[in-house]
């Protein structure tokens, strides 16, 4: 979306003066509640039964409904803004092109699917029952991702969106629905213990789980069932190698921009930056990568001038250790300051001599 045009920064204030105590996603989420074994097992009954008849539909069939879906997700751009802005922290700059990206998923796997039915020498054969576990961190286009994929594929789809952002997850699912996608083939649900995520991932009927998050998770699924077809984007840290070759006011503010996008939160933020040779003693470059990270304005989403917003949750742990302590031999060029008593709203920090 356009801020240059006066109508789309009007638009956008009204949807981050919403987004304070929004309600969206509420009665989805307590709709999708399951407690016991036998709640679980009934939904995955209806989406096996359901994947049935999706499965046996041309892809041109499929392939309509998920443009559909693309289309609706595109009409509920303020919903989904308002609700990322409110459980997710996102900044509206953020959370727009994270609708774009679900949108061209919806259509980029509408293709896909058509093609399915037209490889040559080959049968189709669809997954009956994927299952996605998305992340917090982009809570509207990667579980969009996984289901959108499992849906191209003739697949039904259980959704158990991160709990952090649920909410998110389902505005997206409701969306899906809204545009033909059956409720029995595509099931929202909030597991209600760790017991009954287990049962879910481990369960013969599982052809696929899609996740997002960390290596660990992935092991642990794979303990549940050794079998387990996986498909896991895992966690790992990030570096931008700055060489003497670079142009160092861009190199500046690349880094910082990598850093602090998101909060820092995203799977691909750079947590490290490698200087080479000459730059290591560049004052320039320090002085421009300090005058980028202190000129951030930070704070909540509400506020439509807010370049870094909150983290998810209250820093605790390894994420309070490293605002607050300093290694042997570790100097702060940038000390990072808590802002608030949430816990959550942090001015940015840059540690060097790491």
């Amino acid at each position: 979306t356009d801020p240059a045009l006066g109508d789309n920064r009007a638009w956008g204030r009204e949807i981050l003066a919403r987004s304070v105590d929004t309600d969206l996603g509420v009665a989805a989420i307590a709709a999708a509640r399951i407690d016991d074994a036998a709640q679980l097992d009934e939904v995955m009954r209806r989406t096996l039964a359901a994947a049935e008849e999706w499965g046996r539909t041309p892809g041109e069939e499929r392939a309509a409904v998920l443009h559909r879906a693309g289309e609706m997700l595109a009409a509920r751009r303020a919903r989904l803004i308002e609700i990322m802005a409110h459980e997710a922290g996102k900044t509206i700059a953020e959370a727009d092109p994270e609708i774009s990206e679900a949108v061209d998923f919806a259509h980029y796997y509408a293709e896909r699917a058509k093609e399915l039915d037209a490889v040559d020498g080959a049968a189709f054969v669809p997954s009956k029952l994927t299952v996605v576990t998305p992340p917090w961190n982009f809570p509207v286009a990667i579980p969009a991702g996984g289901v959108l994929a499992g849906l191209a594929v003739g697949s039904g789809v259980i959704i158990k969106p991160a709990k952090l952002t649920q909410r998110c997850g389902a505005v997206m699912v409701e969306a899906l629905w809204d545009a033909g996608v059956p409720r029995d083939l595509l099931a929202l649900v909030d597991l209600g213990s760790r017991d009954l995520g287990t049962q879910l991932v481990a369960s013969p009927d599982v052809d696929r789980v899609i996740l997002t998050g960390a290596y660990e998770t992935a092991q642990l699924f794979r303990s549940f069932r050794k079998d387990l077809p996986l498909l896991a984007e895992t966690s790992g840290k990030n570096a931008i190698i700055v060489t003497p070759s670079a142009d160092l006011d861009l190199a500046a503010a690349d880094v910082a921009k990598s850093a602090f996008g998101h909060a820092g939160q995203k799977c691909s933020a750079a947590s490290l930056a490698i200087l080479v040779g000459s730059v290591a003693d560049s004052k320039r470059f320090e002085r421009q990568l300090v005058d980028a990270v202190t000129s951030l304005r930070v704070g909540y989403p509400a506020d439509p001038t807010t370049q870094m917003g909150p983290v998810v949750e209250p820093a605790t742990g390894k994420l309070l250790t490293a605002l607050t302590t300093l290694d042997a031999g570790e100097r702060w060029l940038v000390e990072p300051k808590r802002l608030d008593d949430s816990g959550t709203l942090w001015s940015p920090g840059v540690k060097t001599g790491v």
